[in-house]
């Protein structure tokens, strides 16, 4: 009896000790879960015309200048002791003929120590449109002069980007046909009295003169490019070895 009794209060003290622990805290109620992802509908945009935008370029003035235009385009130059006009003029880039036209001196050779020259530093280039059969001269963006030519027939002179190569005066020629060399005094010379080559030999092209006013803007040449007599003198004046020379189709 006293065995069972013990059992009952160790049995009783042990229900009482875990009624004795506290309560768990109140946990919180579950966050609610995620509304479903509601799909949208594609928006559908129409095409959008992408215009490009070009500056616009201002044209250049194509005016023949003056020489007394040209000659405002230089600057005041002092000849120095030892100083050759030609010796000015390769410094400057240009031809010695140009300095010599914009300053009124008749003999290159005679120029003192302390005079006034008006230069213009070059190199000025030639452009030449084949469609338009034209000759152009410029100084850099600056249009200078321009000239009406006649070219290679079938299409004969070459097109690209080439350089003042040789300047000639009066040079011999001769007769792509008959291998015959022609003089400047011979009345059948064809080249006026300039050659301003820029594609050497064999097969060599070159700027000159001639006197056949008939044959401007045509193709009548070998492959070279012809202006009318002097006007290749004025070229020639502008260039110097190694000038610039533009060939457009």
């Amino acid at each position: 009896m006293m065995i069972r009794n013990a059992t009952l209060i160790i049995a009783a003290l042990f229900l009482a000790g875990c009624a004795a622990r506290p309560r768990p805290e109140t946990l919180p109620p579950p966050e609610p879960l995620p509304e479903p992802a509601v799909e949208l509908e594609e928006e559908i945009l129409e095409p959008v015309e992408v215009v490009e935008i070009v500056p616009e370029v201002e044209p250049v003035e194509k005016r023949d200048l003056t020489w007394e235009e040209i000659r405002e385009l230089g600057t005041t130059y002092q000849v120095r002791p030892g100083d050759t006009l030609s010796g000015i003029a390769r410094r400057m880039r240009v031809g010695t003929g140009l300095l010599a036209r914009i300053n009124n001196i008749e003999n290159p050779d005679l120029i003192r120590s302390g005079q006034s020259l008006r230069v213009i530093e070059g190199p000025f280039r030639i452009e030449v449109d084949k469609s338009e059969r034209e000759l152009s001269v410029w100084l850099e963006d600056k249009f200078i002069r321009s000239y009406p030519v006649s070219l290679g027939i079938y299409d004969s002179t070459p097109e690209g980007e080439f350089e003042v190569l040789r300047k000639l005066v009066e040079p011999a020629w001769t007769d792509p046909y008959h291998r015959r060399v022609v003089t400047a005094d011979d009345p059948d010379y064809p080249l006026g009295t300039r050659w301003i080559e820029f594609k050497s030999p064999p097969g060599a092209y070159g700027i000159h003169g001639t006197h056949e006013e008939e044959t401007l803007g045509e193709e009548v040449s070998f492959g070279c490019v012809r202006l009318l007599h002097p006007a290749e003198e004025e070229v020639y004046d502008f260039v110097t070895l190694g000038s610039p020379i533009l060939i457009r189709p």
